[in-house]
């Protein structure tokens, strides 16, 4: 059974491991034959006293872990993993290009334990104070090797984004989102890019309550994931929270029809902002004691995925925001509400609680 298991898994990825200079990982890039994502490309977030023991590692010959990268179709690679040394090598001899502007960035590296003396040093002068990496030393840097790993095409979409997962999950990141939200690029590109749209817009920002601060961590596309994962994929409970919404919104991008999913929760959003607006997710001030008076994912799994489960039997009624409305008003108020945030109660059971209950609560006539 084992051997089985394993014979069919080993059918879906295809690797190989090439060992290259870091000279020829510059004009990879420059040429856009090696790829970073920018959803990745913004997690590069390295001070620069590590920055600087990267670079001493490579000086002294210090061994390198391997870097990830998936080939795509055209033959291009795309990086999976390494992002931090990669980005390190490239913005050194500066060639990394800003996400945004497009220009080049370069770093000044500052001393290290073992190489005191590359304080200031840049691989090309252009301001005073700043020492410029000797000719031979720019060779020998150029010719030094790293090792990749490579899933070559045409191993298949989701063991793709389960490799960014795996190997970019716990690390030098913000959040579960950001790591999910470049693997969903990898898995479906146009597709994440309509989720993303639908976070940022107005209804979207009302309903899910979105500051500035939660758009820089991406809570916008979580919150907006959680909706699409919980209302197209039933839960299931072996899996935690997280490792849920990696599943399904795989499952999502790599299966539903694009402008169903779409068009679904756009209208579960709009109708949420419609009825209630920004208080569409928050408790009613005549809510029961110990309800507090905030956004929370209760109100997202039981309201929000209840309306878009129940999207076709609610629009064909007489007054669907008012139904929204009335049956928002009402949900505070259930006795079974309170224990969907009891103190304590882990996300894996919250959503046994949540998600049936709301999908029925919204369903006309129930």
């Amino acid at each position: 059974m084992l051997k089985s298991e394993i014979e069919v898994a080993k059918r879906t990825v295809n690797t190989d491991t090439v060992r290259i200079t870091l000279g020829e990982v510059s004009n990879m890039y420059s040429s856009e034959e090696l790829n970073i994502l920018p959803d990745f490309q913004r997690l590069f977030r390295w001070t620069n006293d590590r920055k600087s023991n990267f670079i001493e590692s490579i000086l002294i010959g210090i061994p390198i872990p391997p870097v990830f990268v998936y080939e795509n179709e055209d033959g291009t690679w795309e990086l999976v993993d390494g992002l931090q040394r990669i980005s390190t090598v490239l913005e050194f001899m500066g060639v990394l290009k800003d996400v945004d502007t497009g220009e080049c960035l370069r770093s000044r590296l500052q001393k290290t334990k073992y190489l005191p003396s590359l304080q200031d040093s840049v691989w090309e002068k252009k301001e005073d104070g700043e020492v410029q990496f000797e000719k031979s030393l720019q060779l020998f840097f150029r010719r030094a090797r790293i090792e990749f790993q490579m899933l070559k095409h045409p191993s298949d979409t989701k063991t793709k984004f389960d490799l960014f997962q795996r190997l970019n999950r716990g690390g030098a990141y913000a959040n579960e989102q950001e790591v999910r939200s470049c693997s969903m690029v990898l898995a479906n590109k146009k597709f994440t890019k309509a989720i993303r749209q639908l976070a940022q817009s107005a209804s979207a920002t009302s309903v899910f309550q979105i500051s500035a601060s939660q758009k820089e961590k991406q809570r916008d596309v979580e919150y907006v994931v959680r909706l699409i994962a919980h209302t197209f994929v039933e839960y299931d409970t072996s899996l935690d929270v997280q490792e849920f919404l990696d599943s399904a919104i795989v499952s999502v991008l790599s299966n539903q029809d694009q402008d169903h999913v779409i068009e679904t929760v756009s209208w579960a959003i709009d109708i949420l902002n419609e009825a209630c607006g920004e208080k569409a997710l928050i408790p009613s001030d005549d809510a029961p004691d110990g309800i507090a008076g905030r956004f929370s994912l209760r109100a997202l799994e039981a309201i929000a995925v209840g309306i878009a489960r129940n999207k076709g039997s609610i629009e064909t009624l007489a007054a669907p925001k008012q139904f929204v409305s009335d049956q928002i008003e009402a949900f505070w108020h259930q006795p079974e509400v309170p224990e969907m945030s009891a103190s304590g109660l882990r996300g894996t059971v919250r959503l046994q609680r949540t998600i049936p209950f709301g999908a029925q609560w919204f369903t006309p006539n129930a």
